[in-house]
Parts: structure tokens; sequence; C-alpha cells
């Protein structure tokens, strides 16, 4: 059912956009501030007891521009932290999840969160150049910058990504990186609704499939210095803090850029 706001659109949902990957390696300690607070508040949704456990090992930041989606264009940046364990199933499975995500514009938030159980909310963004057109190098510097909503914030995340030169884009093959052990389903915990409209509760958990397909992925190096927010939102390096818009977390210097993606979000199961 939709909300008299907004119009839900059904998954499976297939996107275009041009994603930018933010590797790192977790510990089994989950980072401070890997949720935001709404979520953070939620036993349902983080508490290793109801939520299961943070066991760590790849985890990931993308940032996504979208030109072509079921509720128009957005950008976003998340984050995957690393391996939950999910309650209930015998034997115990291991997924990754999104604990914290941001996007520039209301519709998507609904619907990500009222389809998939992705715990989004609302941030302003800023690039230094449009996405790579088909047959055009990337720039030779991309500056990301997510905001706090609001026209007089400070950015709480900043990122200078430059493609490699010296080694040609190849295609990217889903199946290949499966078969080297890393784990494409997301498997979301029930949300809490919020105060905005938009960020709508859900009760049952989902579990998902992202399919991404790229004729060109590139190799960058990664330069993160993300910049506290004032007014006391955020008060550490990285956005980190006891309010903080982001995690303290340093991914690794090299990075995945993949140009022209189709990105497939199936329709959601229980886990």
């Amino acid at each position: 059912m939709s909300s008299p706001e907004f119009t839900l659109a059904p998954a499976p949902w297939t996107c275009k956009c041009e994603t930018y990957w933010l590797p790192f390696w977790s510990s089994s300690t989950l980072p401070a501030d890997a949720y935001a607070p709404l979520e953070a508040s939620s036993a349902a949704f983080s508490s290793p007891a109801l939520a299961g456990s943070f066991h760590g090992g790849l985890g990931m930041m993308q940032i996504v521009r979208y030109s072509d989606t079921p509720v128009g264009p957005y950008d976003e940046l998340l984050l995957l932290p690393g391996a939950f364990s999910v309650p209930g199933t015998s034997p115990e499975k291991k997924h990754n999840r999104v604990t914290r995500i941001y996007v520039s514009q209301k519709a998507t938030t609904y619907n990500g969160r009222k389809n998939w159980n992705i715990p989004k909310h609302l941030a302003r963004f800023a690039f230094s150049h449009p996405p790579t057109r088909q047959g055009s190098r990337p720039p030779d510097t991309l500056t990301v910058e997510v905001f706090p909503p609001g026209e007089n914030t400070a950015p709480f995340f900043t990122a200078t990504l430059r493609a490699f030169r010296w080694v040609p884009a190849v295609p990217y093959w889903q199946g290949l990186v499966e078969a080297c052990g890393v784990d494409m389903f997301l498997v979301q915990p029930p949300l809490p609704a919020g105060k905005a409209k938009e960020e709508c509760g859900t009760q049952e958990w989902r579990k998902t499939k992202a399919v991404f397909s790229s004729p060109r992925m590139r190799g960058m190096w990664v330069d993160l210095n993300a910049r506290a927010v004032g007014g006391g939102e955020a008060q550490a390096l990285l956005g980190g803090g006891e309010e903080g818009w982001w995690p303290e977390i340093r991914p690794w210097a090299m990075g995945l850029w993949l140009e022209d993606v189709t990105l497939e979000f199936g329709v959601p199961v229980e886990p």
C-alpha cells in the first residue's frame, strides 16, 4: 500500500547508474555511528540479540549516481560494514547488511525502506563532474561531498577519487566476484518508523540480491577526507562522534569505479 504522500514503486527495480566502491576490512567490532540515530534506537534493527551479531570481514562504502530508476534520478551514499548473522536460520547464516545510507530525494527514501528495509535518510550531494559519458574517460579528479539536509550545512563526507590511467577498463562480471566468495545478498531487519513521512517502518525481515553489470570497471585511488559538521551534529574526524553523521572508517587507498552500470534489485523474500 502506498503512503498518501508517496507512490509505491514495488520491486523488482532495474536502474542505470555510475558507482564508486570504497572497500575496507572490519574486525568483529561494529564501528561507532554505523547506524543512524533512528535505527540505533530500534532493538529490532540494531540489537545483536534480535538483529544478529556482527562478524566483520569485507566491508564497503558505495557512492551511487542513479540516472534512471522507477522513482527518477538520485544520488546515494551507503555503508556495508561487513557480515551479520541472521537469527532463526539453521545453520546460522551470515550476510551483508546496509546499516547506514543517505539519498538525495524522498521518493527513494520511502520506497527503499518499504520494499527492502533499506534504512534510507535524506542528505544533499555535490559532485565536481558529471557521470562519465559513454566513449569518454573519467575526469582526472572527482570530488564527492555529502551534506546534512538544509541549505547552510558543512559536508560530513568528502572523498577525492582518481581513476587509474595506466590500466584499461574491463567489464564487471558478478559471477566471478561471487565465485571469489563475495556475498551479493542483503538481509535486512525490520525498520522503525521515523518522524519524517518518507521514513516508513516495516515489520518483516527482507532478503534481496543486488545484481550489477558494467561494461567498464576501473581501479581508482581513494582519498577520504570527511569533515566534522558544526553545531554539535558531528564532532570528530570523518564525521564521527556521539552524534556523528558517518562512522570513522578509513577505506583502502584503492577502490573500483564502475561506469554505465545496470543494477537490478529483486523482489525481496524471507531469509
